[in-house]
């Protein structure tokens, strides 16, 4: 059992049970009742080794169409900040959103965690990469936006991060956070099988309270959080009535990783029902996005002094 990581409040209560869909173990989840937070209550002693060598590594077709929608994203920061300077992503991977951000006119630098999952986008996109953490920055204000894509819910110390990050922010910077939004319709649809639950990789699951309240603590405030997201939304509903359903857990994951993919009867029913299921995800999706309670949060912070 472990402290709650963004308040230490040091009675977490049992909240879920989640299977990692690779290894099949399972994982229990414990519940803030401070701060809201959902967290892993006792996370590998080593979790480099829930992190396969084909994690998040798709096929050719599906890069293409998550590189278009990183560029999408993008452009659309660019039109609603309103200006261009330097920008910083945490945990950048293989570097396309840098890569569409340096093409929008922005001053891009990306953080890795190892040489290893850096060295793509330093290699083959000639992004500079730093390894390590924010401290191989000086502690002064030195970007214009700092943002973290699906990253914040894998660190084991997301306040130290956001902390860091609050201190790299130039006056009228932002800090932009995308992460799964535990408050979803998709979250309350799916529990076990949520398609973001994704434990124990997942360390942290947020509501807009809980990051709320972890960016106050670092001095920010929200100014924007946006719930729509065509890119995970529609397809997440996909895979989290597939799993409810009884199909392999998040088999899809594996398929477009291009593993599993023999003809058998759970994978032929997969595909027959994912074409009307998909359609059902995007009504879905829409209908969340206007109750505000879409599977992921789009979080704008700046400074909390207004």
């Amino acid at each position: 059992m472990i402290p709650c990581p963004i308040c230490a409040h040091t009675d977490p209560a049992p909240f879920l049970r989640g299977r990692d869909h690779a290894s099949q173990e399972w994982f229990d989840l414990q519940r803030c009742p401070h701060c809201e937070l959902v967290f892993l209550g006792s996370p590998p002693a080593n979790l480099a080794d829930y992190y396969h060598p084909s994690y998040r590594q798709y096929r050719p077709w599906t890069l293409r169409i998550f590189r278009f929608l990183y560029s999408r994203h993008a452009r659309r920061w660019s039109r609603q900040l309103n200006h261009k300077g330097r920008a910083l992503e945490i945990g950048c991977g293989e570097g396309w959103m840098l890569d569409a951000l340096r093409s929008a006119g922005w001053s891009v630098v990306g953080v890795e965690r190892t040489a290893t999952s850096g060295r793509f986008a330093a290699t083959e996109n000639k992004l500079p990469i730093l390894v390590g953490g924010l401290e191989a920055f000086q502690p002064a204000p030195l970007f214009d936006l700092i943002f973290m894509h699906h990253v914040l819910e894998h660190l084991p110390d997301p306040l130290t991060t956001l902390q860091h990050s609050a201190a790299l922010l130039r006056p009228g910077g932002s800090l932009l956070i995308v992460v799964p939004n535990l408050a979803s319709w998709q979250f309350r649809f799916a529990r076990a099988g949520w398609f973001h639950l994704d434990v124990p990789r997942h360390l942290t699951h947020f509501t807009p309270a809980a990051l709320n309240h972890a960016l106050e603590r670092v001095g920010l405030r929200i100014e924007k959080i946006r719930f729509v997201s065509f890119d995970q939304d529609p397809f997440g509903w996909l895979v989290s009535i597939l799993n409810r359903l009884g199909f392999p857990q998040t088999r899809w994951l594996h398929w477009l990783a291009g593993h599993e993919r023999g003809l058998t009867l759970a994978n032929l029913g997969m595909l027959v029902l994912s074409p009307p299921l998909l359609v059902l995800g995007f009504f879905l999706a829409a209908l969340s996005w206007l109750a505000g309670a879409g599977a992921c949060m789009e979080v704008r912070a700046v400074q909390g002094n207004r």
